[in-house]
């Protein structure tokens, strides 16, 4: 029997509390299956939301219980004649899509000949009384067979996801538990199915990956019906508050902290609590309420791939249950090397958000002391409340003046300029060199020897050694106080629009690489930023580089001020929302300074990349990957990263096609009203359906926005239009038939377009709507003169290609 399973996995029991963490640990390290609760068993249902899983005839076996409960079971076709199934719908059309791009069909009617189940959830009690109630008699010596067969998996899989597994047992909360089953099909080979109440979307399915490197295939996940209907939000177990960090960092880079925060319990807790961390960071010791407390740690790759964590996991025991209304200290030790050297006194911070313990972002202020050796300086989140040398350390501190939900930190031998302008104070600082991949190539060359007759007799051979350089040596430090101005500029028009961004104080600094991170009050630059023109490799002086790294990159995570850090995300699904809005943003300062042609030209860009074939020999163009709404799920470790091309390319255009509908006033009206509404709040794509149709203007089509939402974020398409005219008659009589065809995209995409008709005599163009379709979109229309000019969508009011 072939069983790969994965996905997050627990246990439930009502007697774990007095057992420890590690207790726990090792029972379920040890997970074994039990002989004598094998069933032959018929037409056993289970139902967990919109799916439907059939135990239509086979054997069932569980596992031996754990501190007093069974908490896994294998269902195994032993007959040619036994079967199980799995039937699933999605709610929506875009997940529909994402089914069927993985399956072929759109519902999901799969016949599989095993499974295992891991619940808890209150399946074990489901299952078992339902056999029970068929009186069937247990069958050791086939549960025997199977253990012999199947132990070393079950302890495989559970020791993958034991901190989960801990976390539950301790807990004790069915209610929240979780139903988990790998299935082998008939048609689809292997795959996994969770459904998970604490999760934003309970339901999941899909299947492991290994191109390379371990991943996971999410074919489908969405609510369930009560989270869709409203009627079961997500609610926090308990925030945390106040963080006070005091962070070393070593000579040799090791970063030792001792973190405090605030925690405020929303619903009772019991058991334990889980935090993440960078994997590069030891948890020593953790105190609540001055009490030491155990530390659970271990390793759950499968549930972190599943979940898509770069974090480890870790649980913090409570040493009693926590009440809502109560406060309590939480105090952690931890430190590892989550900075890395870059070459030339130059340093990658990689934990840039997981370097302290969380549990989930919420916003909260940060006060963050660091010591570093005094040949550094180490800038982060917050305002400068102190900065001075003790020895041969420099102590620096931040406090944020304002709740953010993340505090970042950068180091190095850095020197700063500063500007300060509209109430904001602007700091960039910039390394003294750059990394060792930044810099000009040096060329020796040697020149063949010669002989050189010295004294009487005496000859001495002479090897001469020149060295040439290519390009002029970079200067990190050109740039610093025209970056601040720029940097300062791109603030100021934002607060403008947008309103105050969360803190006062904005720091930019560089990271190695090429690319950028905007976190509240600080900046990460790609260290090409800072270099002239000139400066910069070969391969990265290309007119679109230069404007990227010039124009685009600080904008963009200048803007992330507002959007991402002030207004968040709902769910992964709506993080475009925040990367396009940010990255238009750029755009709109970079047509501030450069003018409408600049922007124009960047577009353009933006579709032929969109129109780019499809990487991993999949047809189509990488555009055609998956909907916007997909999110990281579409991630790649390829250079052409559908992720990136559609969040930021493809909803830039989006958010281009809005303001051409609602003109530049009420776009950035909208834009506005969103930070003024959503500040310190979670920001949906629905949510944005609602508030771009109230900003557009009376009597255009489609005035809910539902189809062009439809097409152009919850599917995929990219157009090719043509528009065709003709003109009859003579003034005064003019007779203007205009036909629009479109190609390239499937019979149901279908949008709404403007068609601008310039006469002569008349001031104001005429416009005139159409929608395209399978079907060629045509009108006619009486003139007083034959038209100046007949344009579609002006403005590049469109995403397509025009023929």
């Amino acid at each position: 029997m072939l069983l790969r399973v994965s996905l997050l996995i627990l246990l439930f029991l009502p007697c774990a509390v007095a057992e420890t963490a590690a207790a726990l640990g090792a029972a379920v390290r040890d997970m074994r299956l039990d002989p004598d609760a094998c069933y032959r068993v018929r037409d056993l249902r289970l139902q967990r939301d919109d799916t439907s899983i059939y135990l239509t005839d086979g054997f069932l076996i569980f596992s031996k219980p754990v501190a007093g409960r069974r908490v896994v079971a294998i269902f195994t076709a032993s007959e040619p004649s036994d079967d199980g199934e799995i039937l699933m719908r999605p709610p929506n059309r875009s997940e529909r899509l994402s089914l069927t791009m993985a399956t072929q069909s759109p519902t999901l009617d799969e016949h599989f000949r095993s499974s295992l189940m891991i619940f808890t959830d209150g399946t074990a009690e489901e299952l078992l009384k339902s056999i029970h109630d068929g009186v069937p008699k247990p069958n050791p010596d086939m549960g025997l067979v199977l253990a012999g067969r199947l132990d070393e998996m079950v302890r495989n899989l559970c020791t993958s996801f034991q901190v989960r597994l801990v976390l539950d047992l301790l807990a004790n909360k069915p209610e929240a538990g979780l139903f988990y089953a790998a299935f082998t099909g008939k048609t689809l080979n292997n795959m996994d199915f969770m459904y998970d109440p604490t999760l934003p979307e309970e339901t999941i399915l899909g299947q492991v990956s290994n191109k390379g490197v371990l991943g996971f295939d999410v074919w489908t996940s969405f609510q369930s019906r009560k989270r869709r209907q409203g009627n079961a939000p997500v609610v926090e177990d308990v925030v945390m508050q106040n963080y006070r960090i005091e962070a070393t960092l070593q000579p040799d880079l090791k970063l030792d902290v001792v973190t405090r925060v605030t925690a405020n319990p929303h619903q009772p807790i019991t058991g334990a609590l889980s935090f993440e961390l960078a994997p590069e960071m030891e948890i020593s010791a953790v105190k609540i309420d001055g009490q030491p407390a155990e530390i659970f740690r271990r390793e759950s790759m499968r549930a972190n791939l599943i979940g898509g964590r770069i974090n480890d996991p870790f649980l913090v025991v409570l040493n009693q249950p926590w009440q809502p209304g109560t406060t309590h200290e939480l105090e952690f030790v931890h430190s590892g090397k989550v900075i890395q050297p870059a070459g030339n006194n130059v340093f990658y911070v990689g934990a840039r958000t997981n370097w302290f313990p969380s549990h989930g972002y919420g916003f909260t202020n940060f006060d963050v002391t660091f010591r570093v050796p005094k040949e550094l300086r180490v800038v982060a989140t917050g305002d400068i409340a102190e900065e001075r040398e003790e020895g041969e350390w420099r102590i620096a501190r931040r406090r944020t003046s304002s709740p953010v939900r993340l505090a970042g930190f950068n180091v190095g031998a850095y020197e700063n300029a500063g500007v300060s302008r509209g109430g904001f104070d602007v700091q960039v600082y910039a390394n003294r060199t750059v990394e060792p991949a930044l810099q000009a190539k040096t060329h020796t060359y040697m020149v063949p020897p010669t002989w050189i007759r010295g004294g009487i007799g005496s000859h001495s051979r002479v090897t001469e050694v020149i060295t040439s350089q290519s390009g002029p040596t970079p200067n990190p430090q050109a740039r610093m106080r025209e970056l601040a101005t720029e940097i300062a500029s791109s603030l100021e028009w934002m607060s403008t629009q947008f309103g105050p961004p969360p803190l006062k104080t904005l720091t930019a600094s560089p990271i190695p690489g090429n690319f950028g991170q905007g976190f509240p009050g600080l900046l990460y630059i790609s260290t090409i930023s800072f270099l002239s023109d000139k400066e910069r490799p070969a391969n990265l002086q290309s007119q679109r580089q230069n404007t990227f790294f010039s124009e685009i990159l600080h904008s963009h995570e200048t803007a992330h001020q507002w959007w991402g850090n002030l207004v968040t995300a709902a769910t992964y699904h709506d993080e475009w929302l925040m990367e396009a809005i940010a990255n238009y943003s750029a755009l709109l300062m970079l047509e501030r300074k450069k003018g409408p042609k600049a922007l124009a030209t960047t577009l353009d860009e933006y579709t032929a990349e969109i129109r780019l074939p499809a990487g991993d020999g999949k047809p189509g163009t990488v555009e055609g990957t998956g909907p916007i709404t997909w999110g990281m799920r579409m991630r790649t470790d390829a250079y052409l990263d559908p992720w990136r091309v559609i969040v930021y390319n493809k909803g830039s255009w989006i958010l281009h096609m809005l303001r051409r509908r609602m003109g530049d006033t009420n776009f950035l009206a909208m834009l506005g009203a969103i930070r003024k509404r959503y500040a310190y709040q979670p920001f949906n794509t629905e949510q944005m359906r609602l508030i771009a149709a109230e900003f557009s203007p009376k009597g255009l089509p489609d005035p809910a926005l539902e189809n062009f939402f439809d097409n152009w974020v919850y599917s995929t398409g990219v157009p090719t239009l043509e528009l065709t005219t003709s003109v009859k008659g003579r003034a005064p009589r003019v007779q203007l038939a205009v036909t629009v065809k479109q190609s390239g995209v499937d019979d149901e995409f279908g949008i709404d377009l403007p068609i601008e008709i310039r006469v002569p005599g008349q001031a104001q163009p005429i416009v005139k709507w159409i929608r395209t379709g399978s079907e060629p979109a045509t009108f006619t229309m009486a003139l007083k003169a034959p038209p100046a000019k007949v344009e579609l969508a002006p403005g590049d009011g469109v995403l397509a290609l025009r023929k």
